[in-house]
C-alpha cells in the first residue's frame, strides 16, 4: 500500500514538473515572439521616418525581406544589421522599390536589471553589395580559399586598427578624468532620453 501511495505521489510530481516545463516553454516562446514583433515594428517606424526625412516619402508600407546581423571585430561591441526591405504603395499594393539599410541598435541601461533598446537607421546601402554580403555571411555563396584568406587578413587588420583606436580613446578618457579631478566642472543635469539598441539575435531576425 505504501509503495502504491509513493508511486502515485511520484507520478503527480512528474506531471507537475512536465507541466511546468511545457508552460515555461510556451510562455518563453510567446515572449520571444512578442519581443521580435516589437523590434520589427520599431525598426519599420525608423525606416519610415528616414524615408520621410531623406526622400520626403510618406504613407509607404515597409516589408522586411532579409535582416542580417553583421559579424567581425568592428562589431564586437556594436549591434549593426543589414536590412533589406520592399517599399510598397498602400493604395495600389504595388512594389515601388527594394532597398537596403544599415540599422544599428543602441542599448541603454535604465537600472540595475533593465535595459532599453533604441533602433537607428544609419544610412542607405548599395542593394547588390548588401545582398552579396548577406549571402556570404549565411554561406549561400562559397568563397575560394584565396578569398577566405583575404577576408581573414582584412579582419585581422581591422582588429588591430580598432585595438589602436580603443587604446587611444582609453588614454584620452583617462587624461580627461585626471584633468577633471584637478578642475571639477559643475554641469546642469538634463533629462535623459532613451537611445535605440536592439538585442543581437542569431536567428534570421
Amino acid at each position: 500500500m505504501g509503495n502504491s501511495a509513493g508511486l502515485i505521489i511520484l507520478l503527480v510530481m512528474l506531471i507537475v514538473v512536465v507541466g511546468f516545463v511545457i508552460i515555461t516553454t510556451i510562455t518563453g516562446k510567446k515572449a520571444a515572439k512578442k519581443e521580435k514583433e516589437q523590434r520589427y515594428k520599431a525598426v519599420r517606424n525608423e525606416i519610415k521616418a528616414f524615408l520621410a526625412k531623406t526622400d520626403n516619402r510618406k504613407n509607404i508600407r515597409v516589408e522586411f525581406e532579409k535582416v542580417y546581423s553583421r559579424k567581425g571585430p568592428e562589431y564586437k561591441y556594436r549591434d549593426v544589421f543589414d536590412v533589406v526591405v520592399e517599399l510598397i504603395e498602400p493604395k495600389t499594393q504595388k512594389s515601388i522599390e527594394r532597398r537596403a539599410y544599415e540599422v544599428e541598435g543602441i542599448t541603454t541601461k535604465i537600472d540595475k536589471k533593465n535595459y532599453a533598446t533604441k533602433w537607428v537607421v544609419n544610412t542607405i546601402l548599395d542593394l547588390d553589395e548588401t545582398e552579396q554580403r548577406i549571402a556570404i555571411g549565411q554561406k549561400e555563396i562559397k568563397l575560394t580559399k584565396e578569398e577566405r584568406k583575404a577576408l581573414k587578413k582584412s579582419d585581422r587588420i581591422k582588429e588591430k586598427e580598432l585595438a589602436k583606436i580603443e587604446k587611444e580613446e582609453i588614454k584620452k578618457i583617462r587624461a580627461e578624468a585626471k584633468e577633471n579631478k584637478k578642475n571639477p566642472v559643475i554641469q546642469r543635469t538634463t533629462e535623459h532620453k532613451e537611445k535605440f539598441v536592439p538585442i543581437r539575435s542569431k536567428e534570421g531576425n
